[in-house]
């Protein structure tokens, strides 16, 4: 069943059409007017670097998952710290750099770090339950390391092989890696790991930018108009995004930790055509960035050399970044689309095949954490640079056309 099933993945033309619906995107549109905002609380030794923002609408409550100070902090939404778990170390409770944080139906939550292979669980009150620990170092994937995410019930975790960035675009000499499975890894019957499972296969490719210095230095980044695979995980869960087919076109994809295909919905927006303003301005962000953080770099040729590795597709890519699955039931996709000021937004509700998405506009500064039924939530760094917490209602109003 799962070699069928990623075959059917892999062939898009062999669809059903009733699962593959394009959609019309002119209806309703929503904004957001501002409601919640606060920040860290030094006086609790609460502290925000870059918080990431996960919300409990049953309990109206939100999380901040902190990972540069290894602290999980749960709040109300008007700013009152309800409790704090975590601190730097590798102790029960302890964490070396939280990661995701996902939230059951009765308010117990599991705090992922990626890095270390470890689960840690919590009551909704925050207690200390256990700590799960995956599968090792040891575990790879033809000699690539894993990143794994949160397992399922049943204890089938999902994840990817990591792959260095030189060996992704070939500078090594080496042919370029530009498929990666999505992996499936479970114990035998002996509580034993099993080799890495291949369910699914991402096409990487134009997904890494590099800059090559004269003097043999190099920089990776990302392709501002890459197209490549896009995936996020949730436990038991993988929401694959592809817009390789048809300019303009978004496919989404949810699987399941057996290999099966429990959702497929595609999307089409308007196509764009790539411009050379927008290739002017793209190396202008970098190049000003590349001046903050690498002073000494040369500066002569510079926007040629980082023009040189440059990917330019006739159309731009139609969204930005990675899906966001979000609490609301909804994959949430940022577009390169503006109205006036704001940044387009198209939510789709997972499951959904047919119905018509949500046009969101939203303000450019923000960057979606999690999104309620009522709000969306996110961060916004201060004149000061300091982050706040925001968490913004979401208003519906007549459609532009």
């Amino acid at each position: 069943m799962v070699a069928s099933q990623i075959l059917w993945l892999l062939s898009p033309c062999a669809a059903g059409g009733s699962d593959r619906a394009a959609v019309d995107l002119e209806q309703l549109v929503w904004v957001t007017e501002a409601e919640y905002q606060f920040g860290d609380a030094p006086e609790k030794d609460v502290f925000f670097s870059w918080p990431y923002v996960v919300a409990d609408p049953e309990r109206n409550r939100v999380f901040a998952v902190d990972a540069a100070n290894s602290r999980v902090s749960v709040w109300t939404p008007e700013g009152s710290l309800l409790f704090a778990v975590g601190r730097k170390g590798e102790g029960p409770g302890e964490f070396v750099s939280p990661g995701s944080l996902f939230v059951d139906t009765e308010g117990s939550f599991l705090v992922q770090e990626a890095a270390r292979f470890r689960f840690t669980y919590f009551t909704a009150e925050g207690e200390l339950l256990r700590a799960v620990q995956g599968p090792g170092r040891g575990l790879s994937y033809q000699g690539f390391g894993l990143q794994l995410h949160a397992p399922s019930d049943d204890g089938v975790y999902l994840g990817v092989p990591r792959f260095p960035a030189n060996l992704e675009v070939g500078t090594t000499g080496v042919q370029h890696l530009d498929r990666q499975p999505i992996l499936r890894v479970r114990t035998s019957g002996t509580d034993e790991w099993v080799d890495p499972e291949p369910l699914l296969w991402l096409n990487r490719r134009n997904r890494t930018h590099v800059i090559r210095f004269p003097d043999g230095g190099e920089v990776y980044g990302a392709q501002p108009f890459g197209d490549p695979d896009q995936v996020q995980f949730e436990p038991g869960r993988a929401v694959v995004m592809r817009q390789k087919g048809v300019p303009g076109a978004v496919e989404l994809i949810e699987m399941s930790a057996e290999g099966d295909t429990v959702w497929h919905r595609e999307l089409r927006f308007g196509p764009r055509r790539l411009t050379p303003i927008m290739v002017t301005e793209a190396a202008q962000v970098m190049l000003d960035m590349l001046a903050q953080r690498m002073p000494d770099a040369p500066k002569m040729g510079l926007r040629d050399i980082y023009e040189e590795g440059l990917y330019r597709p006739e159309y731009v890519p139609p969204v930005e970044g990675p899906p966001v699955l979000t609490s609301s039931g909804e994959v949430w996709l940022r577009t390169a689309e503006r109205s006036d000021t704001l940044r387009v937004h198209y939510a789709v509700r997972r499951g959904d095949l047919s119905g018509d998405p949500r046009r969101v506009l939203l303000p450019e500064w923000l960057w979606i954490s999690d999104v309620t039924a009522t709000h969306v939530w996110g961060v916004m760094l201060d004149s000061m640079s300091v982050p706040h917490i925001v968490g913004r209602r979401l208003v519906s109003r007549p459609s532009e056309g």
